[in-house]
């Protein structure tokens, strides 16, 4: 699905419409893991086999497990992903 949006131009483009989720990791089911596992494979797949790797069997994070995440959906699933982890550091 498409939307079309003006700009100050009066020129008309189009874009996808996107939903975007906020979530924490806790709130996530394990088929939103496996979905998100899909599109990482499909997204680093193609650089390379061991980019991909760290997404096999539903795992949905690579290295660090992000705290909260912002996932984008679109008419065929999931379009982008955000993930957020804190650290803390000390100093002195």
């Amino acid at each position: 699905m498409n939307i079309a949006i003006s700009n100050d131009t009066g020129v008309f483009s189009t874009h996808s419409k996107v939903r975007w989720r906020v979530c924490w990791e806790n709130e996530l089911q394990l088929a939103e893991h496996i979905e998100l596992s899909e599109f990482f494979r499909k997204t680093y797949g193609p650089t390379g086999e061991f980019n991909a790797k760290p997404f096999e069997g539903g795992r949905s994070w690579a290295g660090a497990r992000p705290e909260i995440r912002v996932i984008g959906y679109d008419a065929h699933g999931i379009a982008a992903h955000i993930g957020a982890l804190r650290r803390f550091i000390k100093v002195g």
